[in-house]
């Protein structure tokens, strides 16, 4: 295992099948040493809209967030996805969820949704919103297919020529 690992902090462990053999994956606190790692998947998916590196370590240093990282135990921990939420009042916000572009379809954004959604609810949260690019199908589709439904269209939210809904989920 590796050293900045502390299995005290360990909250899931999944399994999942995959061509004859079985990839278990688990969901920990995010370490401040999992930022590099981090910034260069966020740059992957998302290239000169990407969050930068103060925003992750602003993050990660506010107590109000949640910073969680999906990786993979059955590979030598590979960090395969990450999602930072936060609580405010009875509200639980999903400011980021992503998964490697490599490791996409393999339904690993469900796991890491589930899994902050379980938060919210176990932090006293009556209701998850968040914000998706119009144009980001698969994310919009995940959040659906968990409950998630619009309230909110929001014109030029992430840039000039980039519209958001904003979604929720009653918990």
């Amino acid at each position: 295992m590796p050293p900045e690992i502390d299995i005290n902090y360990v909250h899931q462990t999944f399994t999942m099948p995959s061509n004859n053999h079985r990839n278990q994956y688990r969901i920990r606190p995010m370490h401040e040493t999992d930022i590099p790692t981090v910034v260069s998947i966020e740059r992957a998916v998302w290239k000169n809209e990407s969050w930068r590196l103060k925003d992750f370590l602003q993050a990660l240093n506010n107590p109000l967030y949640n910073c969680w990282i999906l990786e993979s135990i059955s590979t030598d921990y590979i960090v395969l996805g990450y999602g930072f939420q936060y609580l405010l009042n009875d509200v639980s916000h999903i400011a980021n969820l992503c998964i490697h572009p490599n490791r996409r379809g393999r339904g690993l954004g469900g796991i890491l949704l589930r899994h902050m959604i379980d938060d919210a609810r176990q932090n006293g949260a009556s209701t998850v919103e968040l914000e998706v690019n119009t144009s980001n199908t698969h994310a919009y589709m995940l959040y659906i297919n968990h409950g998630f439904r619009i309230f909110q269209f929001l014109p030029q939210y992430y840039s000039e020529y980039s519209d958001a809904y904003r979604m929720t989920l009653i918990l």
